[in-house]
């Protein structure tokens, strides 16, 4: 298992003991803040598992950037995608943001390509022998590079750049996705249960209160 993981469901089966003491323990100021303790844990990893839902679903989202056109060479840098682990990159139409052959074929004498340096291996990647850039990198973002020939200004106006996850990483994202639903559903039940508890618990030491309070003398 994962250490992250495991410390997580260490951590999740914590907190469901403080809420079951504070739901069915004896009134003890302890339990109370127990009950507190694991409602802001539930609360915290009901909130990181919206944020990675979040993160995923923005991973399978296009992203469009336009072509600077003027002549000469330019670069474009790239963000990665919400948590995608690399990059799908190609050509399409500005106006429909759609993949056109006719159109990708003209401008490949541009020179386009990305150069990374990653775990002490170059690599360059060019549209000339694919439709389509697609690769895994650990970089927030890279850089593509490419010039504006003469005569290419009216076809650079007319594309842009489409970035979106690799076509591998959709199932298991997916899967992802179905774990997290499930996680969130919990993480947010456990959350009303501790709730509940520390209502118990509070109820609980008002109903003591009166009891353990000590008579005045009699004249």
């Amino acid at each position: 298992m994962d250490p992250v993981a495991a410390i997580v469901l260490g951590t999740s089966a914590l907190f469901v003991g403080f809420t079951l003491l504070a739901l069915l323990g004896r009134a003890h100021r302890s339990r109370l803040v127990a009950a507190w303790v694991a409602m802001v844990g539930f609360a915290f990893f009901a909130s990181f598992c919206f944020w990675k839902r979040d993160q995923l679903r923005r991973s399978a989202v296009p992203v469009y950037c336009e072509l600077p056109s003027s002549p000469g060479p330019h670069q474009v840098t790239l963000d990665k995608p919400g948590a995608s682990p690399g990059y799908r990159i190609r050509i399409v139409r500005r106006s429909d943001r759609t993949f056109d052959q006719e159109l990708k074929a003209k401008l490949v004498p541009c020179g386009w390509k990305i150069t990374i340096c990653e775990k002490l291996a170059l690599s360059m990647y060019t549209f000339v022998e694919d439709d389509v850039i697609e690769f895994d990198s650990e970089y927030p973002d890279v850089v593509l590079r490419y010039e504006s020939l003469p005569g290419m200004q009216p076809l650079l106006d007319a594309a842009a750049i489409e970035v979106t996850c690799p076509t591998g990483f959709r199932k298991p994202m997916g899967q992802w996705l179905a774990t997290l639903n499930s996680r969130i559903a919990f993480f947010l039940g456990a959350l009303v249960l501790a709730g509940l508890g520390a209502s118990v618990q509070r109820r609980k030491l008002r109903a003591q209160a009166p009891a353990s309070k000590p008579e005045p003398p009699t004249s």
